[in-house]
C-alpha cells in the first residue's frame, strides 16, 4: 500500500494504522458523529480495526479511494477521518467525506483537513471534480462544504440507513 502524509498547520492527514482503532471506535460513537455518520459507527476496537484494514486494503490513488486519518498535531491522536472515494449510491461519482470527533468540532479542522486533501487530489490525480452529499438539516457540514467552494447543484434521494433519504448534492470542479 502506498501512503500519503499531508501536513497542515494543526493536523496530519495520513493512512490509518492499526493503533488508531481505539480512537476510531471512540469518535465514531460520539453523539454528533454517530448521528450524521450513522453508517460509520464502530462499537468496539475490533470492528474499527476491521474497517481500518478494509480501508487500507482498498486504498489507491487511481480511482481514487483515499481514506485518511486526521491526527491532531498537539494531541497526537486520531480525531477523525477525511477521504474521497467512488460512491455507488450516486453513480460512482467521487465523493468527499469527513468527520471530526465531537470534542474537536467547531475549530475548523474539518475544513482544514478537507481543503488539504482536495488540493492533493486535484494536483495528484486525473480527477476533474468532486461530489458532496449532505443531509439538508446538517448545517455544520453545509457550512464546511460551502467554505470549500462546493456549489449546490441539486437534491438527490440516496439509499442510506435502510431507507431513501433526501440529500443536498454539491459539486466542486478543478479549475
Amino acid at each position: 500500500m502506498e501512503g500519503i502524509r499531508i501536513e497542515t498547520p494543526n493536523l496530519i492527514l495520513r493512512n490509518f494504522s492499526p493503533s488508531d482503532s481505539k480512537d476510531v471506535s471512540y469518535y465514531s460513537q460520539q453523539p454528533n458523529v454517530s448521528y450524521w455518520m450513522s453508517d460509520m459507527i464502530f462499537l468496539n476496537e475490533s470492528v474499527a480495526l476491521s474497517w481500518i484494514n478494509r480501508v487500507n486494503k482498498n486504498f489507491n490513488t487511481t480511482d481514487p479511494f483515499i481514506i485518511l486519518a486526521i491526527e491532531h498535531k498537539i494531541d497526537g491522536i486520531c480525531i477523525g477521518v477525511v477521504g474521497v472515494h467512488p460512491k455507488a449510491e450516486i453513480d460512482d461519482e467521487v465523493e468527499i467525506l469527513y468527520g471530526i470527533s465531537d470534542n474537536h468540532q467547531s475549530k475548523g479542522y474539518g475544513t482544514e483537513a478537507s481543503k488539504a486533501l482536495i488540493q492533493w487530489v486535484f494536483e495528484n490525480t486525473q480527477l476533474k471534480s468532486l461530489t458532496a452529499i449532505v443531509k439538508p438539516d446538517n448545517t455544520p457540514s453545509k457550512i464546511v462544504i460551502e467554505k470549500l467552494g462546493f456549489k449546490h447543484v441539486d437534491t438527490k434521494m440516496v439509499h442510506y440507513d435502510g431507507a431513501m433519504c433526501k440529500f443536498n448534492y454539491y459539486k466542486l470542479y478543478n479549475n
